[in-house]
């Protein structure tokens, strides 16, 4: 429900299909499928696969998905402790930096919603976390660990291999003082190699899958701003209400403007990160820019930045804990953060916002009566649903979407009705909220009976009409 249910509809889809048809993980399905099977490109499904493993163990049960994202929102918690308390040498400011990211709004709300970002978060700071532990101890082991966190970090969200920038700060630091053996330098380049090269030729394969099945459910493409005034706007809003609101949370924000405040006046340039967070900070600006079009309706696609943005409000923090003075604003900052975090989201998001989803999708016993109205597996054409996506979900149903209504009596290249095209193409009944469309007269010869009607929705038989 709420905001984003478009988009966890198509992760539970692409999670169920796995469940129910195969296992490839190199083989998503989707459910607006027309007349194939499915097969499309997108991100690298592993969010989806661990749900479909899930599945496959206790048996389907939705709340699964919230439950595995819950487990990799707490571990993202515990590996952004151990980064913060390795960046700061401290226990204490590692434990500020860990509430900041468990507190901020965006973060806690997608920690239990069907999405993939939070892994790719979690797994991008455990990547870097774990170089940072084989730079102490340089064992092969160590690295190959941070080697699987990256690419997989790049793999199921591509912006977050920019966390690769700080590691090839650290990488080039220590080749010029000369710190590494022939045999470590070799290690380097494989991992350098692997993480970016298997990335990029999952999402060229991706591209490829879009390209040949023609479903192009997951946007794979650049979305920079298409203008000048447009990119401004949306900077705008970024900066003014997404940052403070739901990325930081208010209580994160005011260390974050303490911490950047103290980095403007004294840059801590002798730090062994400052050179690392320099170019993570750079190549993030390039991936904000570059997706800038992005920004604008999914502030999820801003938390590539926030480990950055908590590390100067840890920072923050540390400055204003050595005045006595200022431990009241400290703590003050600390309380707040899990405050806002449930009024701006349990209150704003799930207490007083609509499901987005249609009545007699949402209740149980509607969703259930609409579900068997058709056996399983037989072709359907859904709509009016713009997303593509939700309708499909909670009908659990596979075939042809439209998305506005009187699209369905639409004339199409080959000169017949959209309908009759989905019908040719092996749709066997339709569900449909459009009842004025019903009546259009070119939709009766493929229209045989009506099976059912719950609420708002109308299922009816189809018929194929023979050409003349």
């Amino acid at each position: 429900m709420s905001l984003h249910v478009w988009r966890q509809c198509n992760t539970m889809a692409v999670a169920r299909n796995f469940y129910e048809e195969s296992m490839n993980i190199l083989a998503p399905r989707v459910d607006r499928r027309n007349a194939t099977n499915g097969v499309t490109g997108m991100q690298f499904p592993s969010y989806e696969y661990l749900v479909a493993i899930g599945y496959k163990a206790v048996g389907f049960h939705e709340a699964l998905p919230r439950l595995v994202n819950w487990v990799i929102y707490m571990l993202g918690v515990v590996a952004f402790y151990h980064l913060a308390k390795q960046v700061s040498g401290s226990v204490w400011l590692g434990a500020v930096g860990a509430w900041g990211l468990a507190w901020s709004p965006e973060v806690y709300y997608h920690g239990v919603n069907a999405l993939p970002d939070i892994l790719a978060l979690t797994a991008s700071i455990a990547g870097l976390l774990w170089f940072g532990r084989w730079r102490e101890n340089r064992r092969v082991s160590t690295l190959v660990i941070s080697l699987l966190f990256v690419t997989l970090a790049g793999l199921t969200k591509l912006q977050f291999l920019v966390i690769g920038f700080p590691i090839a700060v650290f990488v080039l630091r220590d080749l010029l003082q000369r710190r590494y053996s022939g045999l470590q330098v070799a290690q380097l380049v494989g991992y350098a190699a692997t993480s970016v090269g298997v990335t990029l030729a999952w999402y060229a394969y991706a591209l490829r899958l879009i390209a040949s099945s023609g479903l192009a459910d997951f946007g794979l493409e650049i979305r920079p701003a298409t203008d000048l005034a447009t990119g401004w706007f949306i900077l705008k809003r970024n900066l003014i209400s997404d940052l403070p609101e739901v990325i930081l949370g208010y209580g994160s924000l005011v260390l974050f403007v303490v911490g950047l405040w103290r980095l403007a006046r004294r840059a801590p340039v002798q730090h062994p990160w400052f050179g690392p967070g320099l170019a993570w900070g750079a190549g993030l600006l390039a991936y904000y820019f570059i997706e800038l079009n992005q920004m604008r309706n999914h502030a999820y696609y801003l938390l590539p930045l926030l480990p950055v943005l908590l590390l100067l409000a840890v920072w923050g923090g540390a400055w204003l804990r050595r005045f006595p003075r200022a431990r009241p604003l400290l703590l003050v900052a600390l309380l707040i953060q899990p405050l806002w975090a449930v009024a701006r989201i349990d209150w704003g998001r799930w207490l007083n916002h609509g499901p987005d989803v249609a009545p007699e999708l949402f209740a149980p016993a509607t969703r259930a009566a609409l579900e068997a109205a058709t056996p399983p597996g037989a072709l359907c054409v859904v709509g009016p649903d713009d997303s593509g996506c939700i309708s499909f979900y909670f009908l659990h149903k596979k075939g042809f979407g439209f998305d506005e209504p009187g699209q369905m009596a639409a004339s199409t290249y080959s000169g017949k009705t959209y309908l009759a095209d989905c019908v040719a193409g092996g749709a066997r009944y339709l569900y449909t909220t459009d009842t004025l469309g019903l009546r259009d007269p070119k939709l009766l010869p493929n229209l045989a009976h009506e099976v059912k009607r719950v609420g708002g929705f109308r299922v009816w038989a189809l018929r194929d009409v023979p050409a003349q």
